[in-house]
């Protein structure tokens, strides 16, 4: 083994780890967590495909 397979697996592996941390976080195991914001119940769109011509 050469002096650089070792830096370069350990480069791997702490990608590897903050990949991992963030999706945790992203997905809420670690702290708050993201979310979509919250939509009003009473505003829709009006569909105008049918419209188009």
């Amino acid at each position: 083994m050469t002096a650089v397979s070792p830096i370069v697996l350990l480069l791997l592996l702490v990608a590897v780890v903050v990949a991992v941390l963030m999706v945790l976080l992203a997905r809420g195991r670690i702290g708050d967590g993201t979310e979509l914001p919250r939509r009003r119940p009473g505003r829709r769109r009006t569909n105008r495909s049918r419209n188009l011509r």
